[in-house]
């Protein structure tokens, strides 16, 4: 994401987020749980330095919701950060301030998609290489913006294929998808996912193994008997 020019009071000119200096983020970076203590009484500081710790993340994330358009990603990363700090003083603790984190950030992307009525853009960077059988590529820590590495679909071989891809998921819920995509791009296990999404493990691996099922009868011409 951007960085945008700061305000003479340290805050982004945008959105009002407080922009963390170079020097600063390059200095021994403290705990979240003390930067979170500190941003709960206000302290700009310490919320800049949260929202350069997790703002890379938090645009891997809307981006993978939005479709891979980086322009309405952007919009979206922003709509979550602002999102998590007007919740901040909600957080109780009880999880990891990171596991909290993704949560408010999926349920505000949840929100966007729902809002633009568009959740049929949604893709995944799903590589069905008729060589090795179909299996899917390896699941990045951060999905690239387009300018960075390309299309995560560039490795999806041919126009037919991304639309099969498509089809499988206009089959989806949202809550499918939405366990489906941090599976795939997340990596998470299913405690993590459920911890994230506030679902309970079984429903979980119920929504993850329909979608599977859903994406892999909609993708089975193009796996290699």
């Amino acid at each position: 994401m951007s960085a945008d020019k700061p305000n003479r009071d340290g805050t982004s000119a945008r959105r009002g987020l407080p922009v963390v200096p170079a020097r600063e983020a390059s200095a021994a970076a403290p705990r979240d749980d003390e930067l979170v203590q500190r941003a709960r009484n206000d302290d700009p500081r310490a919320i800049a330095q949260l929202v350069d710790r997790y703002q890379k993340k938090i645009y891997g994330i809307a981006y993978q919701f939005c479709g891979f358009d980086k322009s309405e990603a952007q919009e979206m990363a922003q709509e979550a950060l602002l999102q998590i700090f007007r919740n901040l003083k909600r957080f109780e603790g009880r999880s990891q301030f990171s596991t909290w984190l993704y949560r408010v950030a999926v349920n505000a992307c949840l929100d966007a998609r729902r809002r633009r009525r568009s959740w049929s853009h949604i893709l995944f960077p799903w590589r069905a290489d008729r060589q090795d059988g179909g299996n899917k590529g390896t699941v990045l820590e951060t999905t690239p913006a387009p300018e960075e590495d390309g299309n995560p679909l560039s490795n999806v071989s041919g126009g037919e294929l991304k639309r099969d891809v498509m089809a499988a998921l206009d089959t989806l819920s949202a809550n499918q998808r939405a366990v489906f995509q941090l599976k795939v791009f997340q990596d998470m296990t299913i405690p993590e996912i459920a911890e994230v999404t506030g679902m309970a493990e079984g429903t979980v691996k119920t929504h993850l193994f329909r979608a599977t099922q859903a994406v892999r009868a909609q993708l089975q011409r193009w796996v290699a008997p």
